[in-house]
């Protein structure tokens, strides 16, 4: 291997050829990932209120029970998620017509921005368009920012955004810094209509620019930055003010959904339940989703991985030393933080906000080694070789299993088979893509507690559990109702292995 050993650098030395390769190589897995894997509950949800704006004019979420529901007039205005991203993929819709694919390739553009703007993130910060490469390339490998990416959810979008601000700002500060701050907070203003993770950002960019910069900054500087969240707040509340009534009660709800702000109140929980649920469960410690299966375990090494690399920046005395590191590790350690308080639910989804920082980390590591002992080089190339092919491995794997095909779409079937058409379907909102988002299918989490409808079919797959099992604690009258529900008044029609369809006797 020493023989080959000196192609490398050449292969790396221009961005020009690796940058898209890498880029090719994650557009490639994120689409075959985007037609394979079978649609999430709240990808239905996002669509709904997209697709009522192309078809209706309305920017509306009617796939949801309304009746008692403490999301007011939903299906008449959206509030309860921030709308850029809806406007983003009603744009899609518009062009390509109301499809789960459509609406995945919003995502998948916006997680190859995130990578792009990563290179100049890695660049600036480091120096060297080697560790610059090197980062793209470990990020366009990564499973789940290829995950995020191929999923219908403002995750890649919100980040992508906000990484842009960042990447703006280091890129443009020593030449302008009015253009710096102006464009990068446009940038993490557009983030936070995206979704409210754009806070990551908003104190991400803050502290960057006084960290690196605070001897410049003038009254100049901090009008110019503020003016674009003055802009964009003043046409939010032009929005909201349509129905202000409605945006209090669906954003309380949001706000309070499912523990979601429980971090807050006990910021220690917060804390320790990162390190036993968000992380035990994006890196296969946890159990599988439905359908899925296969040896998660290893998923365990990338988190190793992404540790090796944490740890390297913090123990090489050059790169902790330097301002510039300095401000990326700050920063990552301001997003975990943040992260830890205000997401109480531990999304899995959130963390395209930190991996790609892991990331960038490893790669400024592997550059380290590199550069110090020759011994080490066909060492270093086999691990990041077994570390990308771990990752992309198992993102094919999970094509591979093809859940759209083998358990979603037999599952439409069914049901447009046997429902009649005045037969009410109850599900997740992910049926909505295969049974084109008809009258007579509602998505209602309850099942009929609060409304006290009784569909003729239900759909119960692994996300209506997870939901269930979570309500033993935050609901528990609906943890004793569903059961109790399907085992008196319905029986099991149909069953695979993510789905299941019980009809009312």
């Amino acid at each position: 291997m020493q023989n080959y050993l000196h192609i490398i650098p050449s292969l790396i030395r221009n961005p020009r050829v690796l940058v898209p390769a890498a880029l090719l190589c994650f557009l490639s897995i994120g689409i075959l990932s985007s037609i394979t894997n079978r649609p999430h509950i709240d990808e239905g949800m996002f669509a709904s209120p997209a697709s009522n704006l192309v078809n209706a004019g309305y920017l509306g979420t009617t796939v949801l029970e309304t009746q008692n529901s403490p999301l007011t007039r939903i299906d008449e205005r959206t509030y309860w998620v921030m709308p850029l991203f809806l406007l983003n993929v009603s744009g899609s819709f518009a062009v390509l017509g109301t499809n789960l694919f459509a609406m995945r390739l919003v995502s998948l553009f916006w997680g190859m921005v995130l990578i792009l703007a990563w290179y100049f993130i890695a660049r600036e910060i480091s120096q060297s368009k080697h560790v610059a490469i090197l980062t793209v390339a470990i990020l366009a490998a990564d499973y789940t920012l290829i995950d995020v990416g191929s999923t219908g959810r403002m995750d890649a979008m919100s980040a992508g955004l906000g990484f842009c601000g960042i990447a703006l700002y280091l890129t443009l500060r020593n030449r302008n810094l009015v253009e710096a701050v102006a464009f990068s907070q446009i940038a993490v203003v557009l983030a936070g209509l995206t979704h409210p993770n754009g806070i990551l950002y908003f104190a991400g960019l803050l502290f960057i620019t006084i960290y690196l910069d605070r001897q410049r900054i003038s009254k100049q500087h901090i009008l110019v930055g503020a003016s674009p969240y003055v802009i964009a707040g003043s046409i939010f509340l032009v929005w909201i003010a349509q129905d202000l009534i409605a945006f209090r009660d669906q954003f309380v709800d949001q706000l309070f959904m499912g523990g979601r702000m429980q971090g807050v109140g006990s910021p220690l929980y917060g804390f320790v339940l990162e390190f036993t649920k968000r992380y035990p469960q994006a890196y296969g410690l946890l159990s599988n989703s439905g359908g899925h299966d296969g040896p998660i375990r290893l998923k365990a090494l990338i988190l190793l991985g992404y540790l090796f690399g944490v740890a390297g920046v913090l123990l090489i005395r050059s790169v902790r030393t330097s301002p510039r590191y300095r401000a990326a590790m700050y920063s990552a350690l301001i997003f975990f933080i943040l992260m830890s308080l205000l997401d109480g639910q531990k999304e899995t989804p959130y963390l395209v906000h930190l991996v790609p920082f892991y990331g960038f980390f490893v790669a400024t590591t592997i550059a380290f080694l590199w550069s110090k002992d020759s011994r080490w080089k066909p060492i270093i190339l086999l691990a990041l070789a077994a570390f990308a092919a771990l990752q992309i491995g198992g993102m094919l794997l999970r094509i591979s299993k093809n859940t759209y095909s083998n358990l979603y779409s037999p599952t439409i079937e069914y049901l447009q088979n046997h429902a009649r058409g005045d037969d009410l379907i109850m599900g997740g909102a992910d049926l909505g893509f295969g049974l084109d988002f008809p009258q007579n299918f509602v998505a209602d989490g309850r099942f009929g507690y609060y409304s006290g409808k009784r569909p003729a079919y239900i759909v119960y797959d692994s996300a209506v559990e997870q939901s269930w099992l979570h309500s033993q604690f935050t609901a528990p009258h609906l943890y004793e109702y569903l059961p109790k529900l399907l085992a008196e008044e319905y029986d099991v029609v149909y069953e695979n292995a993510g789905y299941r369809i019980y009809r009312r006797k």
